[in-house]
């Protein structure tokens, strides 16, 4: 409810209503104030009064500060540690996994044993003597054919036919020329008798008209075409006669020759077949001897290869053994190394969260800061909100300071209502002074329930 000496200032003095069946009197008292002090209060009271009409008013800046790029950059490394190990554990993981599946060392090593002992068994079946055994078989062979090889009974056989006397073999070489000579001018002799001859003869008793074989008177006589065909045949083979004597006697001198120098030849021949066989019997003898000779490198070349062999099964037995030692050796700095990766993903995630917090650390402090800065802040708009109002209480308490000794005077004036009770005070200075009362009370209020 507000308060009467308040609405009386408000209103002049005068009040809202008089009560009936009173009548008016002037006998109204008026306290006289000074101008400066009524205008102070009406300054106050008009202060006060825009500061109640000005509506609600939010802070301009945030109130909460929020998170500092070096928060969120250790919020992007929180999340990187937080995964740092993923890679070296799976890089770990393989290496395990590999060593696992790994060939163990006997398996690494099982293929130089088997070698080994396919060297071994290789070294114990060679030989030398069996190597160089066929070789000592055809040296043998090509001395037995040395020795049975003869120059003598090479050359026998020509010698004996060269022992032959040059006509005992003459029929060999008469034969053809008989058939190729001899009797060729006989088959030559008779063709010119019987196509050449004789037909001209013939011819020649036709034309002179005396072809028959009578006598010249037809005596019984012979005739003449009779008498030149006799001494035609007489005279042919006379020649063909001579011609083959002559023939015979130059071919049987020719084939004599002939059989000679055949003869002569087979010696020729009984000579250079001893001399072949003398020689051939000297080249099996030295093959015999070489084809020895390589008997005996090869067993010593079989022997070394024996040897060698069985140094390489030696070598590799020993390299299989290595294998072995170096696949174990492996698997073990496998297994290790993944034990170490591993333990490098667990350290790289513990030193990425570590810095990741220390980069927190530092972002909540730099958060703390604007957070103070923000709180400074509101603060100050706090302060700049009720400064006015501030101002007022200022001047509400010098008000009341000066107050007591403002001078004052006293003047009748106003009405009064005739029997009844006086309830509005006609002192104008008691008006104001109750109103700035009243006034007070409403601030305070007011600053009670947070409105100012």
């Amino acid at each position: 409810m507000a308060d009467p000496n308040l609405t009386a200032f408000m209103s002049e003095g005068v009040p809202a209503a008089i009560p009936q069946g009173s009548a008016l009197t002037d006998m109204t008292k008026q306290t006289a104030l000074p101008e400066w002090y009524t205008n102070y209060a009406m300054d106050i009271l008009s202060g006060q009064q825009a500061i109640a009409n000005r509506p609600y008013e939010t802070a301009p800046m945030p109130r909460v500060a929020g998170f500092t790029p070096t928060q969120q950059q250790a919020f992007g490394m929180t999340g990187t540690a937080a995964t740092a190990y993923q890679p070296l554990f799976n890089q770990a993981t393989g290496v395990a996994q590999s060593a696992a599946n790994a060939p163990g060392a006997l398996t690494t090593a099982q293929p130089y044993y088997q070698q080994a002992l396919s060297s071994l068994e290789q070294g114990i079946g060679t030989s030398g003597a069996a190597a160089a055994q066929p070789y000592f078989g055809q040296a043998l062979s090509s001395l037995g054919q040395s020795a049975a090889s003869n120059g003598v009974t090479a050359a026998q056989p020509y010698m004996n036919a060269a022992g032959q006397s040059s006509v005992a073999n003459i029929n060999q070489y008469m034969n053809p020329y008989n058939d190729a000579v001899t009797n060729r001018i006989g088959e030559l002799g008779a063709r010119n008798l019987s196509e050449n001859i004789l037909p001209q003869i013939e011819g020649r008793y036709i034309q002179a008209g005396q072809l028959g074989y009578g006598g010249r008177g037809g005596m019984g006589t012979p005739s003449g075409m009779m008498t030149d065909t006799s001494r035609a045949v007489r005279d042919v083979n006379a020649d063909i006669l001579a011609q083959q004597t002559a023939a015979l006697q130059s071919g049987y001198t020719q084939a004599a020759g002939l059989s000679a120098t055949d003869l002569a030849r087979q010696g020729q021949l009984a000579s250079t077949a001893g001399n072949l066989a003398q020689g051939q019997q000297q080249a099996l003898s030295t093959i015999g001897q070489q084809q020895a000779n390589i008997g005996a490198q090869m067993g010593n070349l079989t022997a070394g290869q024996q040897s060698a062999l069985l140094s390489a099964a030696g070598q590799q037995a020993g390299i299989g053994t290595q294998s072995g030692g170096l696949a174990q050796t492996q698997q073990a700095q496998q297994l290790a190394a993944s034990g170490a990766l591993s333990g490098l993903g667990a350290r790289a995630q513990e030193l990425g969260l570590t810095g990741a917090g220390a980069l927190g650390g530092v972002g909540a402090q730099e958060q703390q800061l604007g957070q103070k800065n923000l709180d400074v802040a509101y603060g100050d708009f706090l302060r700049q909100q009720g400064y006015p109002q501030e101002q007022i209480n200022n001047m509400m308490n010098a008000f009341k300071g000066v107050a007591t000794g403002v001078p004052t005077a006293t003047t009748e004036y106003g009405i009064s209502p005739s029997s009844v009770k006086q309830e509005y005070p006609a002192s104008t200075a008691s008006q104001i002074g109750g109103a700035l009362t009243g006034a007070a009370g409403i601030i305070a209020d007011l600053k009670k329930a947070g409105v100012i």
